[in-house]
């Protein structure tokens, strides 16, 4: 379903009309209430700027400071944003959008073709998957201030999903534009100018960030709450307690543990959802540094997949609400295979293809140790698991030193400079392959950027296959590709893939139209209301 609709997308004429664009507004309550201040969390954050950082934590707070071209409604039905109609040509090699009339940046400044053109270039050489998204996008044209063209040099089957504010902001050129690096630039957290239903009220990233209504925002009678405040809250079961006793209003990425949420579930006007993650799609895995012994070494990593019964931490951990996971895509994607290499846990086998390494127990009954770096973010998971490997290895004569990051920016620096032994890590695989998935395993995408390809993998055999696929507009020979790229990716032992994650959303009932589309709280909370003020 997911790719019919997306394949129907790329291949018809998308004519925006009144009646079409109202349908982005549309709410399942006939009449909403306007006003009110929604009280949410964040676990953290270093920018306020989706184009230079991907994930939830930039990723929820900014789909609400910029808007983006198009959105991602139920179905992955692609819905007119700031775009209110385009053409695909027939050999889907353009794309002409047309803007929406009027639509402002927050400081006054027209939103107009140059401010696309300059957000697509600022995305393509700052994000961490931008050059995958829009490696084959050679220019954006712009014959008019309501006219942006898309030239590419090949099909971009995910282009439109692709174009999501989440993906790819709408930057005011008139701020960023300045010749600064962009970055680093003072304005991604500092006055900042966006283009969405919200503006930046109030930024102090050791406590709360305050989000009030754009009234100048190009959709009619949107948004309608007045305020959002997101409030710094690190710890899960503060975020807990903090629901029961109505201190927060939605925490979607709630970071709960499954018991957490039997609990919540309990509670009276309480609702806990996993809907609102099906675009993302979020793995978790063990990745090694693969630059520097051991991890270099395949028996190394083999043995260590054949130690971890990740079966048991689905159980244990996530209370069975989840899978384990068997590759780079989720169970959920559509081009999932199961058909993969997979490693059935047992100590002995491990112990023997460390003796073949050349890594035997030595005299203290160690064979060698290493530093395991553990996130600040989703500590339900990546503390026990952590933990789980520490515990296993030591079995093996291998010494695990858990070192637990104070806070999201030490973890990045870490990572993303290649200062590190292994680390817990995960990402989200989003709609389609090319957004999430290529940045991890694209030789060209070693780079010094989080969630980028940080382990150094390098495999020229998957490098033209994630270029066949990039393009590939035939379903079925799209779905070949990336089961051989699965089966390559897992036979190379890349990451260790650890359970999936158990995503849950808690919203007291209070709460009008939680985001519930494939992007869910990464998407815009445009139509999300308060029934009582």
């Amino acid at each position: 379903m997911f790719y019919e609709n997306l394949r129907s997308s790329l291949i018809r004429v998308a004519v925006a009309s009144a009646v079409a664009f109202s349908g982005l507004v549309t709410v399942a309550n006939a009449e909403p209430v306007r006003g009110g201040t929604l009280k949410t969390f964040t676990s953290g954050y270093r920018t306020l700027n989706p184009a230079v950082q991907s994930g939830a934590a930039t990723g929820a707070p900014g789909s609400q400071i910029f808007a983006g071209l198009i959105q991602v409604e139920d179905n992955y039905e692609i819905q007119p944003y700031l775009a209110k109609s385009w053409e695909i040509s027939s050999d889907q090699l353009s794309v002409t959008f047309h803007l929406v009339s009027g639509a402002k940046f927050h400081d006054g400044q027209p939103i107009t073709s140059e401010d696309v053109a300059f957000s697509l270039e600022a995305v393509k050489a700052n994000h961490p998957f931008g050059a995958a998204m829009f490696g084959n996008v050679e220019s954006v044209e712009t014959p008019d201030p309501e006219t942006a063209v898309f030239r590419m040099s090949k099909p971009v089957p995910g282009l439109l999903l692709s174009l999501e504010p989440l993906l790819m902001p709408i930057l005011p050129k008139h701020v960023y534009g300045d010749g600064q690096e962009l970055k680093t630039h003072p304005r991604n957290s500092e006055n900042v100018v966006g283009s969405g239903p919200f503006k930046v009220e109030e930024n102090n990233p050791a406590e709360r960030l305050t989000l009030v209504r754009n009234d100048d925002f190009f959709i009619p009678d949107r948004p309608y709450l007045d305020k959002i405040t997101f409030a710094v809250v690190k710890d899960p079961l503060t975020r807990v307690l903090m629901m029961e006793k109505g201190d927060l209003d939605y925490a979607a990425f709630s970071g709960i543990r499954p018991n957490d949420a039997t609990r919540l579930e309990k509670v009276t006007g309480l609702t806990v959802t996993t809907e609102g993650y099906g675009a993302l799609g979020y793995v978790h895995y063990l990745e090694m540094n693969l630059r520097n012994k051991p991890f270099s070494d395949h028996k190394v990593r083999e043995a260590l997949a054949r130690a971890i019964d990740t079966g048991f931490l689905a159980k244990v951990i996530f209370g069975g609400r989840t899978e384990p996971g068997t590759g780079p895509l989720h169970t959920g994607n559509p081009f999932y295979t199961a058909d993969v290499t997979r490693h059935e846990p047992d100590l002995d086998t491990a112990a023997a293809l460390l003796d073949e390494a050349g890594y035997p127990l030595g005299a203290d009954g160690t064979r060698f140790g290493f530093t395991l770096d553990v996130p600040s973010w989703a500590p339900a998971a990546h503390g026990p698991m952590a933990e789980y490997i520490q515990a296993t290895l030591a079995k093996l004569g291998i010494k695990v030193e858990l070192r637990k990051a104070p806070d999201f920016g030490t973890w990045v620096k870490r990572i993303s400079s290649f200062d590190y032994e292994a680390t817990m890590n995960g990402s989200f695989n989003y709609p389609d392959p090319v957004i999430g998935v290529h940045r991890h395993f694209d030789c060209e995408n070693i780079r010094n950027v989080i969630w980028a390809n940080t382990e150094g993998y390098c495999n020229k055999d998957v490098d033209a296959m994630l270029s066949a696929a990039a393009t590939e507009t035939d379903l079925e020979k799209r779905k070949g590709l990336y089961a051989d790229i699965q089966k390559t990716v897992a036979e190379d032992l890349v990451f260790i893939y650890m359970p999936q994650d158990f995503s849950a959303t808690v919203y007291r009932d209070d709460v009008g139209n939680p985001p519930s589309t494939p992007f869910g709280a990464l998407a815009p909370w445009t139509d999300v209301y308060l029934k009582t003020q």
